[in-house]
């Protein structure tokens, strides 16, 4: 490749790393001028494993747990639910609004191996944790593939 060739392609691809910026930044306005009512906030998550479990910890401080659902099809896990915004006085000026309110939803994709009977969901101190158990390898699970050779 020649510097002139490779000045082109990178001009190329700083032009389309532009075009999806000025893309996500008009959805980010767009989003922004929705009703509150119409937005879904992403709540913090961690997921972890070991060779018994996975774990997803969800972030949910202010939801009730009556407010969340929490499902699991086709290897994807689903929470979601409602924050309500905190009641304030009438006439309050606002000085500063971070914590999303309204709709949410996560979905984490788990490995083959969970158990999708097997789930546990805990509510504690704004932390929603779920534990999903593992199946017991099963000895026919791995198998070799051959590789074909064509000439």
């Amino acid at each position: 490749m020649s510097i002139t060739e490779f000045k082109k392609d990178l001009i190329s691809d700083v032009r389309q790393i532009q075009e999806e910026m000025d893309l996500l930044f008009n959805q980010l306005s767009n989003w922004r001028k929705m009703p509150a009512s119409n937005r879904l906030w992403r709540p913090c998550t961690d997921v972890w494993e070991n060779d018994e479990q996975v774990v997803v910890l969800v972030e949910l401080a202010g939801v009730k747990p009556p407010d969340v659902s929490i499902s699991i099809a086709n290897g994807v896990l689903i929470v979601k639910g409602d924050r309500r915004p905190v009641p304030v006085s009438e006439g309050c000026c606002f000085r500063n609004l971070e914590i999303s309110t309204g709709r949410f939803e996560r979905q984490i994709h788990l490995p083959e191996s969970v158990d999708s009977d097997q789930v546990k969901a805990a509510y504690k101190n704004g932390l929603l944790e779920i534990t999903i158990a593992k199946l017991a390898p099963q000895p026919g699970m791995a198998r070799e593939v051959s590789i074909e050779v064509e000439e």
